[in-house]
């Protein structure tokens, strides 16, 4: 009753003050729009199917985020989670992180040696558009997605220049600035970006068993610095050359698990490094436009170190022998696409995909160096006909595999491959409705950190690792009534040989990765916005899953970290200048979480968090001048102080309070 009653007050209040403002001149829906011709054509397979979402810039904006783990729940059926390495990830349709990759450019962001990517340390600045899809849309984009992907897309080309300076400031000593600059040099169309995210600790919700009145998390401060440039450029008519540099350097806290006590270990990240250099061309083959290439190449670089020696010694200096980590990675990777053009009505693409990855890994001070790498290459063809302008089929055949040639002093593994297959036909009802129906297979290789890797004592590892296999089932339907946006759909999905940690047992209180026999997900997706008025817009996401293992031929065991349900509301007054408003729920459901701290409640080493949600609310005032634009906002996160765990012991941020202001000439 009590969060029904705070719904309808703060909403209520949003909606009024839209009515009293008068009527505006429209504006741009806030979740779908087309990007100018800066964008490789080559980064997305066509649209055929309402499992796909694309977030603008001034959605991103009004999320002041400082990365991407700030916008992430704007995706359906998406989830931000931080697990005890202090990563945030994100986990669609309740799947494991490792299930999603995110790319940037055409270019993948996902680290080859754990096969995810912490989200707090990926800038969201230089981003005008994120697109997010659900499922296995295409096999195009590559190994190891299974739930869905993420792609950070650039602003599209200006005809002169323009300038963004962003700056926040909040509690705990929060702050961030940004800066993303774009002109024209000759021929390049050129943007550059640089950023700056900080706090020192989160506060702990008020409603934590034990914790204090206005209590922060030990050790959960950040301090990061990043800079992107990126050159676009025609190339062969109607083709276009892209290159890209970014990098960012960081410190990060790890806050420890609340629920072990003086057992739970502390680390710190004194050093987080990536460079990425990379380069994508979408070039025309031929003069009649029947024959297309999209190509890729990367260069990657990342370095980290992890002190796990406490408060008490992390400004000691280091002793031979001590437990303290060195990750260096080296990555190179490239992909080429031919697509051949069968009249106006179908299309056959081939496409050739390579990563190559060397980690070392030093686990003492002054410790022996090991050595890892990994061999990761994907050949697949897919071709999408159109019948009728009413029937769309897409049917793709492929081969992925995986080798460790190099595995430190453990057993490498011998290269191994998996077909792929994916089938979708959509049938469309004019330009504002469709339906579709998806069959898919694809696998997952374990990376080699789950293969390898003791993480500093906390895994034992498990080499004889096989492949993940999912079968996908999905139907789905969208249309567009009027001001309305509406999706739904179903899925189901059978993982085999699903790799997840177990406990073992013993004093030390260890994990191991396994393959579980079967994990089944089924689920149900719906998807509503509503532009209320021309400055008010209304967004609701829901989707409820039931995931479960398989043992004793029965799906009666609880899979971990996948919540029964996952919701967003929204509700958005935009007016072109004046005052703004955000009103935002996010809703997680139960879900079971791993616990090895032997208290009662848990079950087979689970234990059953329950659900929750966190109320965000954004008031803003607009400034319009000639060729300028100044953004004032204040925000509070999590409004009313709810705790919402992201794992047993690891608690969501509190409230927090933050203001700023932009300006855009």
């Amino acid at each position: 009753m009590i969060v029904g009653l705070r719904i309808v007050l703060f909403c209520g209040a949003i909606l009024c003050a839209s009515v009293t403002a008068g009527a505006r001149e429209a504006v741009l829906d806030t979740t779908v729009t087309e990007l100018g011709d800066m964008v490789v054509s080559g980064q997305e397979p066509p649209t055929t199917a309402p499992d796909r979402t694309r977030i603008d810039a001034p959605t991103i904006q009004v999320q002041d985020p400082g990365s991407l783990a700030d916008v992430g729940a704007l995706i359906p059926s998406a989830r931000v989670s931080t697990n005890s390495r202090g990563d945030s990830h994100l986990m669609i349709r309740g799947a494991p992180e490792r299930h999603v990759q995110t790319f940037i450019d055409d270019i993948p962001l996902n680290l080859p040696w754990d096969e995810r990517v912490d989200l707090q340390t990926i800038p969201i600045t230089g981003a005008a558009t994120l697109t997010g899809t659900r499922g296995l849309t295409t096999l195009m984009d590559g190994p190891g997605v299974l739930a869905g992907s993420v792609r950070i897309l650039p602003p599209a080309a200006v005809a002169g220049t323009e300038t963004r300076l962003s700056l926040g400031l909040g509690e705990h000593g929060r702050s961030r600035a940004d800066v993303q600059h774009q002109d024209r040099l000759g021929a390049w169309d050129m943007l550059g970006a640089a950023g700056w995210q900080s706090w020192d600790a989160w506060p702990v919700p008020g409603d934590v068993a034990g914790a204090a009145a206005n209590s922060l998390r030990d050790n959960s401060d950040l301090s990061q610095f990043s800079l992107l440039v990126r050159g676009s450029r025609p190339v062969a008519g109607t083709g276009r050359l892209n290159l890209l540099a970014t990098g960012w350097t960081a410190e990060k806290g790890v806050p420890p698990e609340l629920h072990l006590g003086d057992e739970a270990r502390f680390w710190r990240y004194p050093t987080r490094k990536r460079a990425l250099l990379g380069a994508s061309l979408d070039l025309p083959l031929d003069d009649d436009a029947k024959w297309d290439l999209q190509a890729a190449l990367s260069a990657d670089y990342f370095e980290q170190e992890i002190d796990p020696r406490g408060p008490d010694g992390w400004d000691q200096p280091l002793i031979p022998g001590q437990d303290y980590e060195w990750d260096r990675d080296r990555t190179g990777y490239g992909k080429a696409r031919v697509t051949r053009w069968l009249g106006d009505t179908a299309s056959l693409a081939v496409q050739a995909t390579g990563r190559y990855t060397h980690h070392t890994e030093t686990l003492t001070v002054g410790g022996p160096a090991n050595a890892y790498s990994q061999w990761l290459t994907s050949l697949v063809a897919e071709t999408e006909i159109r019948h009728r302008d009413i029937w769309v089929v897409r049917a793709g055949l492929g081969w992925d595999h995986a080798a460790t040639p190099e595995a430190g002093d453990k057993t490498a593994q011998a290269g191994s491959g998996a077909p792929a297959v994916n089938l979708r036909l959509t049938r469309e009802f004019g330009a504002r409705s469709r339906v579709f129906a998806a069959v898919s297979r694809r696998s997952r290789f374990a990376s080699l950190r789950e293969l390898y890797s003791g993480a500093l004592g906390r895994f034992v590892p498990n080499p004889d690792l096989r492949p993940e296999r999912q079968d996908l089932f999905e139907a789905g339907w969208s249309a567009s009534p009027g001001e309305w946006q509406l999706e739904a759909g179903v899925f189901v999905g059978y993982l085999r040989d699903g790799i997840e940690r177990v406990a073992l047992p013993g004093p030390d209180r260890q994990y191991r990765r396994v393959n579980r026999t079967e994990i089944r997900v089924p689920g149900l997706e719906l998807v509503v916005r509503r532009q209320i008025a021309p400055d008010l817009s209304l967004d609701l996401q829901h989707t409820v899953m039931q995931a479960r293992v398989k043992e004793d031929d029965a799906f009666d065991r609880p899979a971990e970290d996948r919540p029964d349900y996952l919701s967003r509301a929204g509700l958005q007054w935009r007016p072109p200048q004046g005052p703004g408003a955000l009103c935002e729920a996010l809703i997680t459901g139960a879900r079971w979480s791993a616990d090895t701290s032997g208290a009662s409640g848990a079950t087979d080493d689970l234990r059953r968090l329950p659900a929750g949600v966190t109320w965000n609310l954004r008031l803003s005032w607009r400034f319009l001048h000639p060729d300028t634009a100044i953004d004032l906002y204040a925000r509070v996160d999590n409004l009313f102080d709810q705790l919402v765990e992201y794992q047993v012991g690891l608690p969501n941020p509190g409230r927090i309070f933050t203001m700023g202001a932009a300006i855009d000439f």
